[in-house]
């Protein structure tokens, strides 16, 4: 097995394109195209259906990438264990979180603690951030979901964080501190997209109750908590979100949910075979937890 033509494979099934692939490995197109046909003849196999500068994977492709991944996610693995084996003054984390919120605090103690280590920030949402983790594109996790506390993977609790209701100033409720379940009920609410942590805490303190988001007359679903700020503050509806994760804007004000008992506990996460590297362990340390 030539791991160089394995190498190209994986970067053009990674990148989508011959180009970025061959910017991404710094080689020619040519090179890198010849290096993936050499593959293909080497076992008399097509990974690619080409189409012009159009590529898409054939079958046999997307599931020789699911190998690949873990080929040389566990590559990079061994090579940030070995660099991170040196005193803390290089390095690069890669980071995933479900909320810019709860990671900026980490990563300015991060930078005032080891300021040579280069940080790759990316955000989604709590299954997003798990998935990220799990594929290896990351080394670390800030994350809600519950399978942050899966086999294979190491969690250590952040915090735990009431969930609120919000409206506009506008809003029927805007003059009220809580409101029960039966009247929340009666106005449109704005919830965010399967995988979200508060739509997931929401569903299952509803579930608690014998209630779900099926009985809701009006809903409104967005994708992002940005969305769901963007919708509330002109009066569309009553939004929900986790009380550290309320935006400070004079246009909305925050309503508590008397009736129903929701929190949202945020977790550090990372690869049980990733507390081998120093840099991993540093962030734990950091977090002030184990």
């Amino acid at each position: 097995m030539n791991l160089t033509y394995l190498r190209a494979f994986h970067a053009v099934a990674t990148e989508g394109s011959f180009v970025r692939a061959a910017a991404s490995l710094h080689v020619s197109q040519p090179t890198l195209s010849e290096q993936v046909r050499a593959l293909e003849r080497a076992y008399g196999v097509l990974l690619f259906e080409r189409a012009g500068r159009r590529v898409t994977r054939t079958e046999l492709g997307t599931e020789l990438l699911d190998v690949t991944r873990q080929l040389f996610g566990l590559a990079d693995d061994a090579d940030r264990i070995l660099g991170s084996a040196r005193e803390l003054h290089a390095g690069r984390l890669r980071i995933c979180a479900d909320a810019p919120v709860h990671v900026m605090p980490l990563l300015a103690a991060l930078r005032d603690r080891h300021p040579g280590v280069r940080v790759a920030l990316t955000t989604g949402n709590s299954e997003q951030s798990l998935t990220a983790l799990r594929e290896r594109r990351v080394d670390v996790a800030i994350t809600a979901s519950d399978g942050a506390t899966a086999a294979g993977l190491h969690s250590a609790v952040l915090r735990r964080d009431p969930v609120v209701a919000y409206v506009s100033h506008r809003h029927p409720l805007a003059d009220r501190t809580g409101v029960e379940l039966a009247e929340l009920a009666r106005h449109q609410l704005i919830v965010r997209e399967h995988g979200s942590t508060t739509r997931r805490v929401l569903e299952q303190g509803l579930a608690a109750v014998g209630r779900s988001l099926a009985d809701w007359p009006d809903l409104i679903e967005v994708d992002s908590r940005e969305a769901v700020h963007a919708a509330v503050a002109v009066g569309l509806g009553v939004g929900v979100v986790t009380e550290r994760e309320l935006p400070h804007d004079p246009r909305v004000g925050v309503l508590d949910l008397t009736d129903l008992d929701l929190t949202a506990t945020e977790r550090l996460v990372c690869r049980a075979d990733g507390r081998r590297s120093r840099l991993v362990r540093a962030v734990f340390d950091l977090a002030g937890v184990a």
